[in-house]
């Protein structure tokens, strides 16, 4: 993917990509193993991580980093083509099986029901779920506001994720779901995936990673 192509190519891209997405559970359960996926950004490199963790204890099965180039510059609600390239290859990598992929995004709570995680989703064929920290479309009527309770977020006269809100004092998160994973599924995954902090641990553990990735680098 390159910044020749025009953006409504990669809008087109993404009606086709959204086409393609099935919003049914399609992981094992019990939850055992669950990943998270974040990029973090130095100049003109990228940092994508993956990490594996067991639950409920968020031990991690394994870390894995790559680094490379973001192939389009930042363009809102086309999040998908900038780091699902990084996020696809990080998973070729990747070793150990886990049954849900968590993505620092959005899935289907998207402008054109193609956000990162469903794009990452459905072009690994892979159950992903969107966890973010901002709302990107729709609306939702009421707050959540005590620990684990959640409301839906409403767009185009539909339900396309939950805003909940996690343990503690953190503000809520908003979560859809990617591919193969129902609206229910996904809310599972992400509460099954809360530890302390605000965002899902395996989240934020991959967070962590792709930081100390780049600063890493940047002490070579």
């Amino acid at each position: 993917m390159t910044t020749t192509l025009p953006i409504e190519r990669l809008r087109n891209l993404q009606k086709n990509i959204a086409a393609k997405t099935i919003t049914e559970d399609f992981f094992e359960r019990p939850l055992r193993r669950v990943a998270g996926a974040d990029v973090a950004y130095s100049n003109s490199k990228a940092y994508a991580a993956i990490v594996i963790t067991e639950l409920p204890s968020f031990k991690v099965v394994e870390e894995t980093v790559y680094v490379g180039r973001p192939p389009i510059p930042y363009i809102p609600g086309l999040l998908a083509f900038r780091e699902g390239p990084l996020i696809l290859k990080t998973l070729k990598n990747v070793r150990n099986r886990f049954q849900v992929l968590l993505i620092n995004g959005h899935g289907i709570a998207h402008p054109l029901r193609c956000g990162l995680a469903t794009y990452v989703g459905v072009l690994a064929s892979k159950p992903t779920v969107g966890v973010a920290g901002k709302l990107l479309v729709g609306r939702v009527l009421q707050q959540p506001k005590k620990p684990l309770e959640y409301t839906p977020i409403q767009f185009e006269g539909n339900v396309v994720g939950y805003c909940l809100k996690p343990r503690g004092r953190g503000k809520p998160i908003y979560v859809s779901p990617g591919h193969l994973v129902s609206l229910d599924g996904a809310l599972d995954v992400a509460i099954a995936s809360l530890g302390r902090y605000r965002m899902p641990e395996p989240l934020r553990l991959a967070h962590l990673a792709a930081n100390r990735a780049r600063r890493s680098d940047h002490s070579e």
